[in-house]
């Protein structure tokens, strides 16, 4: 599947995100992704792995490769050191289409839309498409678990419904798929574009509205979410259950590793209780085809299952420490 005729290559950083690798990649290759190429560094959980079986399996659609900042650790950002680096991959100079997006955040194309090329046909053609970033919190939920993401959480961080009843803008973050013409430095959220209102290219946002040359020909990461989110939006899941952000501060951030240093701050403000939002939730048929396909293989699905356990092996280590004990009690762990 493609947009039209046109390759669409997605790039994304990871560091530990084993259990949630197969999920992520049916559901966005089953809206008409082609390609990935991802770039891994530091892995205790099976992700380098799982990844490495993946090109085995499909080199046609999957690339692994270390992160080149692993030979610069002094130097650079992890991310934006990564999108450099991609530009000089073959597969990289021959898609139509880039999308830079994380493990934890789902494109949700909204109502009966599932691929891109349906998203188009609302829309309408254009060059660029910055999706607005929601963000699910916990869902109350503690532990992990080995059922989908998308059905685990399902109540954002914001309160959206009251925002719009008083008109009160919700500014969130997005996240830009992109024509490879599209000329300016690639960047996590979209790529930087400063007279891109001259070149005679369209840049919507997720309900196929026009951006404007204040966004467009700046460096501008958010936008409102209200009015911006009719077709599709990024469901972000940044925290999950207590345990797996227990998990994820232990980690680190993949794009910088001290982000998550106010680790109680940012549970307590991802964690916020918003609307009841299932647009995500359903599994399309096409998503759960190749998630099903991915764990007939048993080295795969031997792989995928072991994650958790690594995972859980690590839990536990956190949790003797006086650090993670104190962190587990202010975000709930233990209640």
């Amino acid at each position: 599947m493609t947009i039209g005729r046109e390759k669409v290559l997605l790039l994304s950083v990871m560091r530990n995100e084993g259990p949630y690798i197969l999920e992520w990649l049916a559901h966005h290759f089953s809206l008409g992704i082609d390609d990935l190429l991802i770039f891994t560094n530091g892995c205790t959980d099976n992700t380098d792995k799982i990844l490495d079986r993946l090109e085995a399996l499909m080199p046609h659609r999957v690339k692994h490769q270390p992160n080149p900042k692993v030979m610069f650790p002094d130097r650079g950002k992890w991310h934006i050191m990564a999108l450099r680096y991609a530009g000089h991959f073959g597969r990289c100079k021959a898609a139509d289409w880039l999308y830079v997006t994380d493990a934890d955040e789902f494109l949700n194309l909204r109502g009966d839309l599932e691929t891109l090329d349906q998203f188009f046909d609302a829309t309408g053609p254009a060059d660029a498409v910055s999706f607005t970033s929601v963000a699910f919190n916990s869902n109350g939920h503690r532990t992990a678990s080995t059922d989908l993401v998308t059905r685990r959480f399902t109540q954002t961080s914001s309160q959206f419904e009251a925002a719009a009843a008083q008109n009160t803008p919700v500014i969130t973050a997005v996240k830009t798929l992109y024509r490879n013409t599209v000329q300016g430095p690639r960047r996590p959220h979209r790529p930087v574009t400063n007279a891109f209102s001259q070149t005679g290219q369209k840049w919507i946002n997720g309900s196929g509205v026009e951006m404007l040359p204040e966004f467009t020909d700046g460096a501008g990461k958010a936008i409102n979410a209200l009015g911006s989110r009719d077709h599709a939006q990024v469901n972000h899941y940044a925290i999950k259950s207590a345990a797996e952000f227990l998990l994820k501060v232990d980690r680190g951030d993949a794009v910088h590793a001290d982000r998550l240093g106010a680790s109680e701050q940012y549970w307590t403000h991802g964690n916020r209780p918003g609307d009841i939002d299932t647009s995500g939730a359903k599994q399309s048929a096409d998503a759960k085809a190749m998630l099903d396909d991915f764990l007939a293989d048993t080295q795969l699905r031997e792989l995928h299952e072991e994650s958790f356990a690594l995972r859980e092996t690590r839990l536990a280590e956190i949790l003797k420490t006086e650090a993670g004990e104190n962190l587990a009690r202010a975000i709930g762990f233990y209640d």
